[in-house]
């Protein structure tokens, strides 16, 4: 009997102590603790991954530490309670900016800090912007903390260190409006942008970007701030590689298709002027193919010029198009699908080597009409509804007497 009550006892005290221990694990130990997670990514979303540290802050006194790891998170186990966030930035030369008032809670145990480089005031560029002389400041790509003038444009400046597709935006919901406006050389007075949804990109190309790693190019961005708007997070995000167009199509480089010689006027002849208001049938122009030339009404008639190397009353001539930028055509199908661009800057220069040198012509032949026609049907030079439009008075009124039939003919002159 006292063996079975000792038993009993026995029994007893460890039920009552492995309750105990149960009950002690449910609400005591181990329960004091939290785990706490602070994501640091800028404001697209993307990771600080390096460089900082966050600190758990209770009032003023610092509780524990944590560098971020490779994902921009830093976590910590402490005890339960409220703990404001505080960064530590290794890199000491460039300011952030951040929310300070952000903490972690027992009910809320995770937070984002969302982290943005402030703008560097010793790196600014004076802007002429009408009669007005303005700061403008350099700025990263990333998302950027700036201070604004309110009720005011405010001027920033971007100078891409690499080729891609850039997108500009405003990241918070401050109510400012971005637009570019041009170069610093240039600016702008209106926006030039697409913008939607107030963003916009510009496509940065690898020949735009210096060699040595500096941004050769420099977008100007002009931020409106309205009233009451001191401040906003400027994004300047890479999409990506630079999308392709068709200034990256391969050029089709027109070759001449005769046999070229030194050509001189005969001192006989004079230079005479094509009358560009006459009617469709008053010149005939027909190729000789013998001599390979055209010439007037009929095969043995006047022979026809070129001005190559001197302009012309309407239009500078062929070699000076090229010294400023070259000729060429790029076409389209009926539905603007672009097809190719083809370029006659080679096969000009080929035909300059051979003018006249007195009076800077050479004879038509096919390459060159087919050449001042494609060129002219591609810069509008007698579309009278176009900017290109060359016949226009001294006060710079289109002539509305021109016949667009043998317009193309003010590029030259015949001989007779």
């Amino acid at each position: 009997m006292i063996g079975m009550s000792i038993c009993k006892k026995i029994i007893s005290i460890c039920l009552v102590t492995f309750l105990t221990l149960s009950l002690f694990t449910l609400i005591g130990c181990g329960s004091g603790e939290e785990g706490y997670t602070v994501y640091v990514k800028d404001a697209f979303g993307n990771p600080y991954t390096s460089g900082i540290i966050v600190k758990f802050m209770d009032g003023d006194k610092q509780v524990a530490m944590q560098a971020v790891n490779d994902k921009g998170i830093a976590t910590k186990t402490l005890e339960s309670g409220t703990y404001g966030i505080v960064l530590n930035f290794t890199d000491t030369e460039t300011q952030y900016h951040y929310d300070t008032e952000l903490e972690v809670t027992p009910e809320e145990t995770e937070v984002d800090v969302i982290v943005s480089l402030m703008v560097n005031k010793s790196n600014v560029e004076k802007l002429t912007v009408g009669s007005k002389e303005l700061d403008a400041y350099y700025i990263n790509s990333g998302s950027t903390y700036a201070e604004l003038k309110e009720n005011s444009r405010n001027y920033f400046l971007f100078a891409p260190t690499q080729a891609g597709n850039y997108e500009f935006s405003i990241c918070d919901d401050a109510n400012v409006t971005i637009g570019y406006y041009g170069a610093p050389h240039f600016v702008q007075e209106n926006n030039t942008a697409e913008v939607k949804d107030n963003k916009f990109t510009i496509n940065v190309k690898a020949e735009m970007i210096g060699t040595n790693g500096t941004g050769t190019s420099v977008y100007v961005l002009g931020l409106d701030a309205a009233k009451g708007v001191k401040n906003c997070i400027i994004g300047i995000n890479r999409l990506g590689d630079p999308i392709k167009t068709i200034e990256d199509e391969p050029w089709t480089i027109y070759k001449k298709t005769v046999d070229l010689e030194k050509y001189t006027l005969s001192s006989s002849l004079s230079i005479k002027e094509f009358d560009l208001t006459a009617s469709t049938d008053t010149y005939k122009i027909v190729l000789n193919k013998e001599d390979g030339f055209y010439h007037l009404n009929n095969e043995n008639g006047p022979i026809v010029l070129v001005r190559l190397a001197k302009d012309c009353k309407y239009i500078a001539c062929f070699k000076t198009m090229l010294d400023r930028s070259g000729v060429s055509k790029y076409f389209f199908d009926e539905d603007e699908n672009f097809i190719k661009r083809e370029s006659y800057s080679e096969c000009l220069l080929e035909y300059i080597e051979y003018v006249d040198e007195d009076n800077g012509v050479y004879p038509l032949t096919e390459d060159l009409k087919y050449i001042i026609q494609q060129r002219g049907d591609y810069a509008n030079w007698w579309n009278p509804e176009s900017n290109g439009y060359m016949f226009k008075d001294d006060s710079g009124v289109n002539l509305t007497n021109i016949n667009n039939e043998i317009a193309w003919l003010f590029m030259c002159c015949y001989a007779e």
